[in-house]
């Protein structure tokens, strides 16, 4: 039976071939119009920013871009000749084509950059964030970018010489390729050197080469940060006194939230009407540590604050939840969003995501009050000091609408799209804005909570990071942080306490209330909370503690 088939399929697959001849190239032509393609069609983020940073009324300028376009296709080919081995050789380039098309597809919508830490953001990604970036024009996209060079490739016939003929070509071409490169470079080496030493970050733009090489780091940097080795003990000489009382600290991790958008720090609309008749104190000069959550959330809780820390370093430490479950500080750690990135370990954690309750939640996904069911509960059964943390899902775009319930839809129309690119801009905005309205009533909501216990109670918020909407055709949030707009970097940081806490405290508002413009960043946090227990440890540094310059007056 198979014999006939056999036969069959020859037979029909030789008219074909008959009729529509297919197209033939050699493999050193094929690795050529492959790097065009590549520089010409997936590189348009890094032609933008390019032309960004020349002058094109001087004809100089137009001559540099000329040298970096074939500087760039040279490297492309050679890179090309190199691995496109026989055996796999259309396979590697219809990889390529999809690696390209995809990045293409994130940096020219959304502005970003997919550098190691957008890929180690996007590797802990949960499977409804991801699914919300697989839109109509995401498959479109694809389909022009990669499915149709891909399709015209499967259908070349790549001739390939005898291997030693095709070994002495190749390596003729890419020798050439390097000369040609090299001369290029040395003719136009003090252009190259000033103008690349000025705009070091455009390197980070190059597609797919600078993404490949991000992947790799990170691939290696987790297989090494896999190797087993003894958790590195903090603040060994930590102490805390006894008290016969008890008190309870919320600690709010917001998400995605920018400070350009409360209304307590100047928004023309009014995106905090609960806080603001609150007894509230606003922070409204705070910076981040990171431009994504993979970043910003362990660097938060890191004892060494942003100059000194890595993701792979901070993992092989303790943090401050370790300090303050050993010194007696019962530990919770309630979740809404993608985990704690490592942080709750060792501590209690509750992840509500997965919770059913059809007032909160809905297609497998809850809004932010899911936090605070049962919160009562856990306040009221506290009979020493207690440290809560709540992970809100905040306002994580690019699906702004899912995040607030339908009472909190202040601000219309919304964008209702996941490509919010192609959204109206104010549309996205209002979406955006109406997602603050809704964190600034769980806050208010909290803070009540708390203020009905009768013991001492405190609540601090702070966003992890901020967002892109749509400024400068930037979106969506995680730019390397010397390239991050504000927007990315500047959050809001809202702090609240019951009379006796203050008091227990010696907290004086007066005071603080004059310190809340000064410019803090995430590293007052890991201090500030010591402080806030009486926590003794060389580690501790007042000068980083918020609440310092009011305690005690």
């Amino acid at each position: 039976m198979k014999k006939p088939f056999h036969f069959l399929k020859k037979v029909m697959f030789h008219l074909l071939e008959k009729s529509f001849p297919r197209p033939q190239a050699p493999a050193t032509l094929v690795n050529l119009i492959s790097a065009a393609l590549l520089v010409c069609c997936a590189n348009t983020p890094f032609w933008r920013e390019f032309f960004r940073r020349i002058n094109p009324e001087n004809a100089e300028h137009w001559i540099f871009l000329g040298v970096v376009f074939l500087c760039l296709l040279l490297l492309f080919t050679i890179l090309l000749s190199l691995f496109s081995v026989r055996i796999i050789h259309k396979p590697l380039l219809i990889l390529i084509f999809f690696v390209a098309a995809v990045v293409n597809y994130y940096m020219d919508s959304y502005g970003i950059v997919i550098d190691r830490q957008m890929i180690t953001n996007l590797l802990e990604t949960d499977v409804r964030e991801a699914s919300e970036q697989l839109t109509w024009p995401f498959f479109r996209h694809l389909v022009l970018m990669w499915m149709l060079p891909s399709l015209l490739l499967i259908l070349t016939t790549i001739r390939y010489r005898p291997w030693r003929r095709e070994l002495l070509i190749r390596s003729g071409v890419i020798l050439a390729s390097s000369a040609v490169l090299a001369a290029l470079i040395m003719a136009n080496y003090s252009t190259i050197a000033l103008f690349g030493r000025k705009n070091i970050e455009l390197r980070m733009y190059i597609n797919p080469t600078y993404p490949i090489y991000s992947l790799i780091k990170t691939v290696n940097k987790h297989l090494q940060s896999g190797k087993k080795e003894p958790l590195r003990v903090i603040a060994a000489d930590a102490t805390r006194p006894a008290y016969s009382s008890r008190s309870a600290v919320v600690l709010v991790v917001g998400e995605t939230a920018r400070a350009e958008q409360f209304s307590l720090n100047g928004y023309q609309r009014e995106t905090n009407p609960q806080l603001r008749a609150r007894d509230v104190i606003n922070f409204s000069n705070v910076r981040s540590c990171g431009t994504d959550t993979a970043e910003s959330l362990p660097c938060m809780f890191f004892h060494l604050g942003k100059n000194r820390y890595s993701r792979n370093e901070a993992s092989r430490h303790e943090n401050l939840l370790d300090v303050l479950k050993r010194t007696g500080v019962e530990v919770i750690w309630r979740d809404n969003n993608s985990g704690s990135k490592g942080i709750s370990n060792r501590v209690t954690y509750e992840s509500l995501t997965a919770d059913k309750d059809p007032a909160l939640c809905s297609s497998g996904e809850c809004y932010d009050e899911i936090l605070l069911k049962g919160l009562g509960d856990l306040l009221d059964r506290n009979t020493g000091d207690m440290f809560i943390v709540l992970h809100q899902k905040g306002s994580h775009g690019p699906s702004y609408y899912k995040r607030s319930p339908k009472a909190f839809e202040k601000f219309l129309p919304e964008c209702t799209q996941d490509n919010v690119q192609d959204c109206d801009r104010q549309s996205i905005i209002n979406a955006y804005d109406n997602t603050i309205v809704y964190t600034d009533h769980v806050l208010s909501r909290l803070i009540d909570l708390l203020q009905a216990r009768k013991y001492a109670t405190a609540m601090l918020y702070v966003s992890d990071h901020g967002e892109s909407l749509g400024e400068n055709n930037i979106y969506l949030h995680g730019l390397p942080y010397s390239l991050a707009p504000t927007q990315q970097t500047h959050i809001p940081m809202i702090f609240w306490a019951s009379r006796t806490f203050l008091s227990e405290n010696r907290i004086n508002t007066a005071l603080l209330v004059k310190e809340q413009h000064n410019l803090y960043t995430h590293d007052n946090l890991f201090h500030s909370i010591l402080g806030l227990y009486h926590i003794k440890t060389g580690l501790y540094r007042a000068e980083l503690d918020l609440f310092n310059a009011a305690r005690g007056q």
